[in-house]
């Protein structure tokens, strides 16, 4: 299952091993990053992911109906995934884009990030749940 955010990154999902695995990959560079969560950070993510999700929407309601504007980045919530942390957070809404949600890889000093609408996370939040419940059965 794959991912398409800006800047022509791409998250592909894969279960291996009772792991969820992300690689993040660019049209240019290919491979960029891989982060592998236990099936419970997995499910930490997920709930991280759907709290941005309807926080980021949110934001684009109130921003088309009333004007108001988030002038900073609103952080959601990191995990803590094999080797690495895999920050949430919800980059603002203006004139020129929506309210989209950033998933970002830290690697000790290494960081690489995709930015996705708030959709498509909603569709990548649904596609790991599956993948966790085809776990439990």
């Amino acid at each position: 299952m794959s991912i398409s955010g800006a800047q022509g990154k791409s998250l592909v999902l894969k279960y291996e091993n009772n792991e969820i695995i992300f690689n993040l990959s660019n049209e240019e560079e290919g491979l960029l990053d891989t982060v592998s969560m236990d099936l419970e950070t997995s499910a930490l993510f997920v709930t991280l992911l759907n709290h941005g999700v309807v926080s980021a929407e949110e934001i684009n309601r109130k921003f088309k109906k009333e004007g108001i504007k988030l002038q900073k980045i609103q952080d959601v919530g990191t995990c803590f995934a094999n080797e690495s942390r895999v920050s949430i957070a919800i980059l603002p809404a203006d004139e020129k884009r929506t309210a989209s949600i950033l998933i970002g890889i830290h690697k000790e000093d290494e960081h690489s990030s995709i930015i996705i609408k708030p959709k498509r996370a909603a569709y990548l939040s649904i596609s790991i749940t599956k993948m966790l419940i085809n776990t439990m059965e």
